[in-house]
């Protein structure tokens, strides 16, 4: 198969879901198939990272990025009924790009992640496309509306939430099939399930993130990893300090926060003037940090899809607490495989409950990192994939063989 991947953003640094989910998507297909990938690059990207590229996909394009351009055409988007994200990263060149990439390469199918690159494919195609939407953002903003502490970011979001309701679920039907990262995403459609939807979560290196033989945990330390600048984890890590760590304190005086992840904005750095509060920034390596933490939290009230950093953590053997928000496209057992709790007196109980219990945390961790291996790799949610994409191809086809098979 030739597959043609469209992104809105350069996979590298792996500080981002979307990087995360097309640069491990990229790894697995580019073994099999002949893939080629177009997509952005933001500002402060360096053109260099293409060569990380070299030798995993046959052809790399990127188009940059101009923020102002970006700015102004959204705010000219509010006149129309189209999220503001598509107009963010609508772009003539992008357009021409791609029309130019796909007369060139020639794919059996193509592939746009996320609605942000929905409209580029959506028309008239001579072969089948996926639409990899990833999370519900109708479900994504309304959730940020719920918590937004400014009147203006709270009408803003309703307003993206009011509009991603209506393109949604039109914008899927045009597309052979649309990839949905858990069944809560696909609720939030609000339509009974379409034909051509398909649940696909995203994975975890499991043999990367691996607990080191001998590695011991803190007594009373918590960590929360994370990219800062993604609000939902903003907003986690306020509510954690402001609201629950008080009252594990109360408990274990000692107990004290680990905040790791690129980009803390100026609220989430304040938090550090609590010495029991530490705030990294971007750190080399994550798994140090999660090696050391006897409990990991995800306190999240906000967002949508998966959480990686719930993966990463149960991973690495480390027992977590962490909300049903979070957990929804996990499905780990409550009490099992983690602690869930989704208000502060139960929250802070549950990471109280780890700290204290050192058998109750290897039974929690062990249990967590059996469910990564036998359920969470990248491999096996790419695999199911693959699958529909040759599917679709080979329907496209009228017939089995030809352009859908592997690359031998």
């Amino acid at each position: 198969m030739r597959l043609l991947v469209a992104a809105p953003r350069f996979p590298w640094p792996l500080d981002k879901g979307d990087r995360l989910t097309v640069y491990n998507l990229l790894q697995h297909f580019g073994r099999r198939h002949a893939v080629a990938l177009v997509c952005f690059l933001e500002p402060g990207q360096d053109p260099a990272w293409v060569r990380r590229l070299e030798g995993v996909v046959e052809r790399v394009e990127v188009v940059p990025l101009r923020r102002p351009a970006a700015y102004a055409r959204t705010a000219l988007g509010l006149a129309s009924r189209r999220p503001l994200q598509v107009h963010y990263y609508r772009s003539g060149a992008m357009a021409r790009r791609l029309r130019r990439v796909i007369e060139e390469f020639r794919p059996d199918l193509v592939y746009a992640h996320t609605i942000r690159m929905a409209e580029y494919l959506a028309g008239d195609r001579p072969v089948p496309g996926v639409l990899a939407m990833q999370v519900s953002m109708t479900l994504n903003y309304g959730r940020l509306a719920r918590f937004a502490s400014s009147p203006l970011w709270r009408a803003a979001y309703r307003l993206e939430a009011g509009r991603s309701g209506r393109y949604e679920p039109r914008i899927a039907a045009r597309f052979d099939r649309c990839v949905l990262i858990s069944e809560a995403d696909v609720a939030a459609l609000g339509l009974p399930r379409p034909t051509n939807v398909l649940v696909n979560p995203h994975g975890v290196d499991f043999e990367y993130f691996r607990r080191s033989p001998g590695a011991v945990a803190e007594a009373g330390r918590i960590v929360f990893t994370g990219n800062m600048a993604y609000v939902p984890n903003g907003d986690a890590v306020e509510w954690f300090v402001t609201e629950i760590l008080p009252l594990v304190r109360r408990q274990i005086p000692g107990a004290r926060l680990d905040v790791v992840g690129a980009d803390p904005p100026r609220r989430v750095l304040d938090l550090a003037a609590d010495p029991a509060v530490e705030v990294t920034g971007r750190v080399p390596d994550m798994r140090p940090y999660l090696e050391r933490a006897a409990a990991g939290i995800d306190p999240l009230r906000i967002g949508a899809g998966l959480q990686n950093k719930v993966l990463e953590g149960m991973s690495m053997s480390l027992p977590m607490v962490i909300t049903s928000i979070a957990n929804e496209g996990i499905g780990a057992v409550p009490g099992e495989e983690v602690l869930v709790a989704d208000d502060p007196p139960a929250f802070a109980a549950a990471v109280v409950r780890l700290l204290e219990d050192d058998e109750l945390r290897r039974a929690v961790g062990a249990r967590a990192r059996r469910m990564i291996e036998e359920r969470w790799s990248w491999a096996a949610h790419f695999a199911d994939l693959e699958r529909a994409m040759l599917s679709v191809v080979a329907a496209r086809a009228g017939e089995g063989e030809g352009p859908g098979q592997p690359k031998r």
